[in-house]
């Protein structure tokens, strides 16, 4: 088991919370009272941490990552390290699908649930990405919100709450 520690930190998407252990990421979402009726963006908002708790420091690659994502995405690098406990190097249909969209789907590029089930070796698991994209513990590194339903729809952001996020974050790719 990890011992892990968190940090809130600002975004221009809204703050984060980013959970870490010494060997990598556990999770980096939004706050929970963010939604469509909620969100605000901010493209000027730099990448603070807002808060604290644990022992271990925020990983300087993870806050390093978010200011290139949002402020100089063309010299985006490698994302922080993910926690193996989290992301394991199994078998798992689940974690296979962000691997694929991970090394696959790039800034600025889209896939569909079809296309990255057939990325994944499974050309009928739609519906199982899906499920993989909603069980996703890893907001924008692995980048769940590229996927979008075959007839161009962006689909169900955060099970429909953070639409206008995913709408958001898409334009900022196109920009």
């Amino acid at each position: 088991m990890c011992e892990t520690s968190s940090s809130i930190c600002s975004s221009p998407i809204g703050d984060l919370i980013i959970s870490y252990c010494q060997k990598g990421l556990h999770s980096i979402c939004q706050i929970s009272t963010i939604n469509d009726q909620s969100f605000i963006p901010d493209e000027n908002q730099t990448i603070e941490i807002q808060s604290s708790s644990g022992k271990i420091p925020i990983p300087k690659s993870c806050l390093n990552w978010l200011h290139t994502y949002f402020h100089s995405p063309n010299h985006l690098a490698k994302i922080p390290e993910l926690c193996p406990n989290i992301v394991s190097k199994n078998d798992s249909f689940q974690e296979n699908v962000w691997r694929t969209l991970l090394n696959n789907v790039h800034f600025g590029q889209t896939v569909t649930y079809g296309q990255l089930a057939e990325l994944a070796g499974n050309k009928n698991a739609a519906r199982a990405v899906g499920t993989a994209m909603r069980c996703n513990p890893f907001q924008l590194l692995v980048p769940c919100h590229r996927v979008i339903r075959s007839n161009g729809d962006i689909g169900n952001y955060s099970g429909g709450k953070r639409n206008n996020v995913k709408y958001w974050l898409l334009n900022h790719e196109q920009k």
